[in-house]
């Protein structure tokens, strides 16, 4: 006989239905669709949750839930049938009697016995298969992480509790959508999927967890997390501050060579200002991004956050001033066209100096 696994299986294959659209339409997450098609009832959350998804495969897929329900619990076929065993009255025979009518009254019995145990047996499998969806949908949840290693599916408002030796720090699920939410007591975190981040919970500057978005379903609003607390990589410190380096003039000439217009003794993201006091074509790269290219007029202004190095190309460049920090720079003269790499270079003392450097 096929398992109950075996046989919603070969119903959603025999419809030609991904197991992503039947989670999508039954609002039943990939994983479980899966799970019960091999019968690894365990990893579902519990009886009556294995016991709502089987009925409500069954009747997406047109099959009779009751059976399958019956299947998944175990009862026997003569008890999903009959379910009280007729029992003969003794008969003591003492003379001979008409007993027609008591046949007929006992056969009427029987049968209205058997009707309201369809009707309330029916009742009840339909109350088993929907309340479990509806605690889901409702229901918040608070979790205790213990162990190492901690993943679940989750809703919105669900809570894990994450034991820090003598002392706990929650971790909330606010939204799910395209990306997550978690809120924490540092603040909120954004996951997209795929994505991990490290998180110091209790603000002892050392990171506790790492938590990473295995999967989210938008629509049915769930999303599987990983919590990972096998970590003791410390919070970096704060970053030194920039110091500005000598400048040979509040505005540089810039035609060919380098010049240097910061120095710091690690690399850190930086501002760049661009001024134009007349028509300019601009160019730039910022870091690995694409290319963005413009014409711009007398009082406009473009700004710039810089991690490692921009590339610009500018076409009437006396028309563009640069500002970064208190280093005003301008690379050219009016109807000059020039181009010029502006990034952090290490020197010989492994500090940082911010450099502009011709490419042309």
């Amino acid at each position: 006989m096929d398992s109950v696994g075996a046989i919603l299986k070969a119903a959603r294959e025999e419809k030609n239905l991904p197991v992503n659209q039947v989670s999508s339409d039954t609002h039943i997450l990939p994983g479980y669709v899966q799970a019960i098609e091999e019968n690894r009832f365990q990893d579902l959350p519990g009886e009556a949750y294995c016991t709502g998804f089987i009925g409500s495969l069954a009747r997406y897929y047109g099959l009779d839930s009751r059976h399958l329900v019956a299947m998944f619990k175990g009862i026997p076929e003569e008890e999903k049938s009959a379910p009280a065993q007729k029992t003969k009255a003794p008969v003591v025979m003492t003379e001979k009697k008409n007993i027609t009518p008591l046949v007929l009254i006992l056969v009427f019995l029987v049968v209205m016995g058997i009707a309201v145990w369809f009707i309330f047996s029916g009742r009840k499998v339909q109350e088993s298969a929907a309340e479990p969806v509806a605690q889901e949908e409702q229901k918040t949840n608070v979790y205790v992480m213990n162990e190492v290693l901690f993943e679940r599916s989750f809703t919105e408002n669900d809570i894990v509790q994450v034991q820090l030796g003598d002392t706990s720090s929650e971790i909330v699920c606010k939204a799910v959508g395209a990306s997550v939410v978690l809120g924490t007591e540092g603040g909120n975190v954004v996951l997209s999927p795929g994505q991990e981040k490290l998180l110091d919970l209790n603000g002892d500057s050392r990171n506790d967890v790492k938590v990473t978005l295995k999967d989210v379903n938008p629509e049915a609003r769930t999303a599987i997390i990983r919590i990972d607390r096998a970590i003791e990589a410390p919070v970096p410190p704060p970053l030194p501050s920039i110091a500005i380096a000598p400048k040979p003039e509040s505005v540089i000439m810039h035609d060919k060579g380098s010049v240097t217009v910061l120095a710091s003794p690690v690399k850190r993201n930086f501002a760049m200002e661009v001024n134009f006091s007349g028509p300019c074509m601009f160019r730039y790269q910022a870091d690995s991004s694409k290319s963005a290219e413009k014409y711009y007029k007398a009082g406009e202004q473009v700004r710039l956050e810089v991690t490692d190095e921009v590339k610009v190309w500018l076409s009437n460049a006396g028309n563009a001033r640069i500002l970064i920090a208190d280093a005003e720079i301008s690379l050219g003269n009016k109807g000059d066209v020039t181009s010029e790499k502006i990034g952090w270079e290490e020197t010989a003392d492994k500090s940082f100096n911010l450099s502009i450097v011709s490419t042309h």
